[in-house]
Order: structure tokens, then sequence, then C-alpha cells
């Protein structure tokens, strides 16, 4: 390890007694690869004062399949509607899209869509039919209740529960299942879902079908698990491994302010890996410190930097 420091001292004493700036001192931290890569460096944790995490550092992070997330919705009773008493209302065309095979059996993102159509669309109609069908509107009414109570639930399906989610957590990635995206597309998809999953919770049900998904699409296309493994720097990639690290928190930031959203409709199997997935995150965060910290150490040692 000394010889590599070495090739740094020519440079490193041109500059006299004074003690480097901040952005060479980063710089050659940040350059600094080990002869043997894939040996991690041996932390002596009583030294740095990180304590040692709990968590292995090959434990899986990935999420469960998605159909052992998706929580239950009940059916409704909107197949028992005449369609005719209908007919003076846009929600008409709703009700026949939800009745129809594709409906009901419409992946979890077009059953939300569908959901806030609904919720949309049938209180004018409820209002139109108030004094003629009082019987039909009793039944709009109780399901429009009855779809905004199963929101929370319905969005977890189509967000943190689905195969999107899921895919962003793949290593290797299920082939030519979804294109690629930069980390950066996905991490700026997650952050519109969840302004949208806000506007939905808060009564504007206003939504974009073609546009939520595509960002579901970007979401899939990301990469969070090769952001997850970045625990440290390579040679001549201090920038890169920055901005990774940087991007890895945003993603994580964005997801969790998500999850809090959707807090109480979060099954218990998703909570059990949301604390697999910070445990591991933890653990990268903590080695790579502890690393530098080690480096530092040494460069100052073996520099005669003080």
């Amino acid at each position: 390890m000394r010889e590599v420091f070495m090739r740094h001292q020519h440079s490193i004493r041109r500059v006299g007694s004074q003690w480097p700036s901040r952005g060479v001192l980063f710089a050659l931290l940040m350059s600094y690869q080990p002869v043997t890569p894939d040996v991690p460096l041996k932390i002596d944790r009583s030294e740095t004062g990180t304590a040692q995490p709990a968590l292995a550092p090959n434990r899986p992070v990935t999420p469960p399949v998605a159909a052992d997330l998706q929580l239950d919705i009940p059916d409704d009773a909107l197949d028992t509607l005449d369609l005719v008493s209908l007919s003076r209302c846009t929600l008409q065309t709703t009700v026949r899209k939800c009745n129809s095979r594709l409906g009901q059996h419409a992946k979890p993102s077009q059953r939300l869509l569908l959901a806030l159509e609904y919720l949309r669309l049938a209180p004018p109609c409820i209002e139109l039919l108030r004094n003629r069908h009082p019987a039909l509107v009793n039944i709009l009414d109780a399901t429009w209740h009855q779809r905004q109570t199963q929101l929370p639930a319905l969005i977890f399906n189509a967000t943190l529960g689905s195969d999107e989610y899921r895919s962003l957590w793949l290593n290797p990635r299920a082939p030519a299942a979804y294109p690629p995206a930069r980390s950066t597309a996905a991490v700026s998809a997650l952050q519109v879902i969840n302004r949208d999953v806000r506007r939905w919770l808060s009564g504007d049900y206003q939504a974009q079908n073609r546009d939520f998904e595509l960002l579901l699409s970007e979401v899939a296309g990301g990469d969070a698990m090769a952001m997850l493994q970045q625990s440290r720097p390579r040679r001549g990639e201090a920038l890169d491994a920055e901005r990774e690290g940087n991007d890895m928190q945003t993603l994580l930031g964005t997801i969790t302010n998500l999850e809090i959203q959707l807090a109480s409709a979060l099954p218990l199997r998703y909570r059990r890996w949301v604390n697999d997935r910070n445990d591991r995150n933890n653990w990268v965060r903590q080695n790579a410190e502890a690393q530098q910290q080690q480096l530092l150490k040494y460069l100052q040692q073996c520099c005669s930097i003080n």
C-alpha cells in the first residue's frame, strides 16, 4: 500500500510545508484504488469510531415478487348498475370500462387510473341524478367512498408493490423487460410520481394515463442495485462515484417519502424488506466512510502531512 502513495509524494512535496488544498486531498483519496480491489480493506472500527453493522454486505435487498405484495381490493357494486340510467353522465364510459373483461383483469396501474377517473367523474353525476334515481345515487355514492378509502392500497399496488418498482432493484435486470434508463431519469420519474400521489391523496384526482405509465417504465429501467453497490470509488472515477452516491441517497429519500405517504397501506412483508434495504444502505455508507477515514490517516502518516 505504501508504494501506491509514494507516487503521490513528489507532487505533494512540491507545495513545501503547506497543507494541500481540500480539493487536492479529496482527489488523492478518491483516486486511490487498492492493489487487490476485490478484497475490501480491513477497517479498525475502534479507530474510526464506526460501529460494526449487524448486516452482512451480501444480504439480499431485492423486494419480494409483486404477486406476494399486492393488496386485496374488494369488489364494488358497479357491475349491477343499469348503464342506460347513466346516459346523461360522462361517468357511464368509466363504469363500462370498469365492468369490461379488460377492466376486471387490468394491471395495478390501470386499476388505479380507473379508480381516479371514477373519483373525479362520479360527484357531478351523483348531483345530476340525485332527485331522479335515488337508489342509483346511493350505489354511486357508496362506491365513491369505497374507492376513496381504497386509494392508498391502489396506489401501493401500482407503485411500491408493482413489477416496475421491483425491476428497479433487480440485478441482473430481467432480460428485455424494460428499456434501461439513466439513474437521474429514474429518480426524476419517482419525484413526479411522488407529487402526483400527494395530489391524489389530497383530493385532486387528475391523472394523465399515458404519462403515468411512462413514468413507471422509467422507474423500471433504473438500476438502484448498481447505485447501492457503489461502496467505494474506482481509480479515475471520483466524480462519478460521488455523483452516484448522491443519486442513491436522493433515490432512497424519494422512495422513503412515498412510503411515508402510503404508511397505512404498507404490508408487513414490504416493511420487513424496507428494514433490510435500509440496513444494507447504512452498511455501504458506513464502510465507505470508514475506508476514507483510514486512508486519510495513512496519508497523513506516510507522507508526513501535519
